[in-house]
């Protein structure tokens, strides 16, 4: 999921620019990127914060994000996948978390006990939102996208 943008703000302190992005237009796929984009109801364009890592990019600069390839894969394993293991994880535990309550198991315990699962998974994914690692899951700008002088000139004769 590439986008290009404008840079609004650039951090030296954590590398990271603030970027105005724009869904494309021809974007008719999986999706993905509407949490980031917002729906047809939201604004136009959206700020989204990237590293920078090797460019010099100023305020105003036209850049291209993305993300590494197949590491959308694992942030979508780790924000779909693990609270729903998490939950079947809690439903599985059932049984010892009964027995360890002293109560008869039931479908309300399973289900409870699954909610619990989830809340840990969250809380865990929460905790690693934090580490450096979720740096390398982050988006990221690639490419500084080059002014072409031609398209800035005017194009009117006079006659």
């Amino acid at each position: 999921m590439s986008l290009q943008g404008k840079v609004i703000s650039v951090s030296d302190s954590d590398s990271t620019a603030v970027i105005s992005v724009t869904p494309k237009t021809d974007c008719k796929g999986c999706h993905a990127c509407s949490g980031l984009l917002g729906n047809e109801q939201g604004p136009p364009t959206r700020q989204i914060k990237a590293r920078v890592s090797g460019l010099q990019i100023a305020p105003g600069d036209e850049v291209i994000v993305d993300l590494n390839p197949g590491e959308g894969s694992v942030a979508a394993f780790l924000i779909f996948g693990m609270p729903m293991l998490g939950f079947f994880a809690g439903l599985f535990a059932a049984p010892h978390f009964c027995a360890f309550l002293g109560t008869e198991i039931s479908d309300a315990w399973r289900i409870f006990s699954g909610f619990i699962g989830m809340s840990l998974a969250f809380a865990l994914l929460a905790l690693f939102s934090r580490s450096k690692h979720a740096d390398r899951l982050s988006m990221r700008v690639i490419t500084k996208v080059e002014a072409n002088p031609e398209s800035q000139q005017c194009h009117l004769s006079n006659r």
